[in-house]
């Protein structure tokens, strides 16, 4: 492998360049955020005192502790750790996958789990930190990025991505032709996916000549979707600032003008361009509001964030030796030599091993064996939840079959047994006996039946024992969650007064799928939604249509129209949520939804936290509550 050199000097201006264009995009992008119509602005809104608070920044501060933490071989799994000790945002994305973080599940699951926002902005504004920590090595960022997606977006358009602007970030290190970077990053996504069609065809509009105006309303006709944070659109709406743009200025202003979810496509494009630049190259207008300071928003805590850009860039720089050794990855960081890129790093691609994280399912937690092995694991452990319909739930009394693969991924061969520890009052398999050479595996469809008392969330654990001489020589236990299905009796414009039992995974109630009909007319169901304390809920009942929600019978819940379909804890319709002092114990819900012509039959019901709470966030999702028959 041929030597490349990063100058230390350069390492640190392009770095400091990027999150100081990361501040300027987000604060002038901040107030005109959701606003979906062509805008006109010229400049930051007022500012009180510096930067506006933005979790575009937010969630990288808390990546870089990560990266302190648990050093450059960390994954989804301590990421998803990370979120659990001090992210508390319950926006959208970030709401469903800390929920599934909080009752046990892990990464991919965590992200895909019950999550209607997988297609979101929440992951592809969080990519700086891994191009900044892996220079010159985009397939090393676009990894790091698809491991940080996949806590909260796996399965999604938003791992897409984020995965495209990290291998654009990390090669702008040693590559500084727009267009030529645009086919770095398409190259880390599938061509089919939504984002990288929409990409495709906006490269088209330009090329033809179209204004970014036309360009913005073909992005919307074909690619568009309604709710404002839509990862594909705002991905071209953030490249067509750049495509469109005379300079830094006009480059932001015409990505933010959009619309649509503005912080996020000013910051990525304001970080990219301040990467390119350099903070010498920044306009002194767009840089002396924002300054050096670093603005921290509240639900962000208990953790070392730094206080100025320059600390936060000196720290990234620290990070990314740690990566750039861990990577073995031949790129030198040098307090004088001049910095010199070998071709062979220029001309490099996305390998095949990168390619197949593409094809990567949701529904299976993966283990190296022992605890904390990064690269050269003995064991490999697989839980798949998906044989029996892919989700970690399972109904009370029911039975679920889970797909578990041992892989010896060591030099020598391994004997011992592996078994399944379930909760009081479930049953399990019995235990099997492991021979396995090197490279082989064991596959077990390991059945469970959970007891009829099931909590809203239950752990079992996995325990393999390896064996030696007749005798037992060591153990280790892998835990994991399977979650308690919401238990509902529902009936369709054709159903039977008895109606038909249902067990759905989370919280959408899927008619369809139990009853077996899309007819038009109007769709109901009942359950018992126990509650384990007195306490203050918000219960939201979200439709594409007509909707009411009845507690122990009386309508809390009537909207007689069609807002915006928004199941968010902290963004549902108004007409669609009901404030009140929920009892303990058990009270019956109703639900009745209109399917209209042409319409779409689709509900959530969500029980989460008020917006004024104790420590440590605002509207959570209320885990110890459960729908029962």
């Amino acid at each position: 492998m041929n030597v490349s050199v990063l100058n230390e000097q350069d390492y640190y201006r392009i770095v400091y360049g990027g999150w100081l264009g990361k501040n300027i995009g987000g604060t002038l992008g901040y107030a005109a955020e959701g606003k979906k119509e062509l805008l006109s602005l010229t400049y930051y809104p007022e500012l009180p005192d510096g930067p506006l608070e933005n979790d575009d920044l937010d969630l990288q501060l808390v990546w870089l502790h990560a990266l302190e933490q648990y050093g450059p071989g960390l994954t989804a799994r301590e990421l998803g750790q990370e979120w659990l000790e001090h992210v508390f945002f319950p926006y959208d994305e970030y709401g469903y996958a800390l929920t599934n973080l909080r009752r046990g599940l892990l990464p991919p699951v965590a992200g895909a789990f019950n999550n209607p926002f997988t297609d979101c902005m929440g992951s592809p504004i969080r990519s700086e930190i891994w191009a900044m920590a892996a220079p010159g090595m985009p397939e090393q960022a676009a990894y790091y990025a698809y491991q940080d997606a996949i806590v909260d977006h796996a399965g999604g358009e938003g791992v897409y991505g984020e995965m495209f602007f990290a291998a654009i970030q990390s090669a702008i290190f040693y590559e500084r032709d727009r267009d030529r970077l645009i086919a770095i990053g398409l190259q880390y996504i599938p061509a089919e996916s939504r984002t990288a069609l929409a990409l495709a065809d906006l490269l088209r509009w330009h090329s033809e000549g179209r204004s970014w105006t036309e360009a913005r309303t073909l992005i919307l006709e074909q690619h568009g979707r309604d709710n404002f944070t839509d990862a594909p659109q705002n991905i071209a709406f953030t490249i067509l600032g750049w495509l469109y743009g005379e300079n830094f200025e006009d480059a932001i202003l015409k990505a933010v003008n959009c619309g649509y979810d503005t912080d996020c496509t000013a910051a990525t494009l304001g970080a990219i361009l301040g990467m390119l630049l350099g903070p010498e190259g920044l306009p002194e207008r767009w840089v002396k509001p924002v300054g050096d300071r670093v603005v921290v928003s509240p639900p962000i805590k208990g953790f070392p964030a730094p206080a100025s850009l320059d600390e936060l860039t000196r720290r990234t720089i620290r990070a990314g030796k740690q990566v750039l050794a861990y990577a073995d990855a031949g790129i030198v960081v040098h307090p004088e030599l001049p910095t010199s890129w070998s071709a062979e790093r220029r001309e490099s691609g996305p390998s095949d091993d990168f390619r197949r994280l593409w094809t990567h399912g949701t529904t299976a937690v993966r283990y190296l064996l022992p605890a904390g092995t990064r690269r050269e694991p003995d064991l490999e452990l697989v839980i798949d939840y998906g044989e029996d319909g892919g989700s970690p739930a399972i109904a009370p009394g029911q039975s679920k079959r889970l797909a578990v693969s041992l892989i010896n991924r060591s030099r020598t061969a391994l004997t011992g047994a592996l078994s399944l520890a379930v909760p009081k009052g479930w049953s399990g398999p019995n235990a099997v006996r492991v021979q396995l050479a090197p490279g082989q595996a064991l596959h077990w469809g390991a059945a469970v039946t959970a007891s009829a008392a099931m909590a809203a969330y239950e752990e079992l654990s996995l325990r393999w024992e390896r064996q030696h001489d007749g005798a037992v020589w060591a153990t280790q236990t892998v835990p994991f969650t399977l979650i308690r299905a919401a238990g509902w009796t529902v009936w369709g414009p054709d159903s039977p007064e008895a109606g038909v039992q249902a067990a759905f995974p989370g919280n959408r109630l899927a008619w369809e799928q139990v009853l077996d009909t899309t007819a038009d007319g109007v769709y109901r169901a009942r359950t018992r939604l126990h509650n384990p304390v007195e306490r203050q809920v918000r219960l939201i009942a979200v439709a594409h249509g007509p909707v009411k929600l009845k507690l122990d019978g009386k309508t809390v819940i009537d909207c007689a129209h069609t807002p915006e379909f928004m199941p968010a804890y902290h963004r549902a319709p108004e007409e669609q949520l009901v404030e009140l002092t929920l009892p303990a114990g058990g009270s019956e819900l109703e639900i009745e939804a209109v399917k209209t012509a042409g319409g779409k039959l689709e509900v959530y019901v969500l029980p989460v936290s008020l917006a004024a709470v104790k420590e440590p966030g605002s509207y959570y999702y209320l885990t110890d509550m459960t729908f029962r028959l």
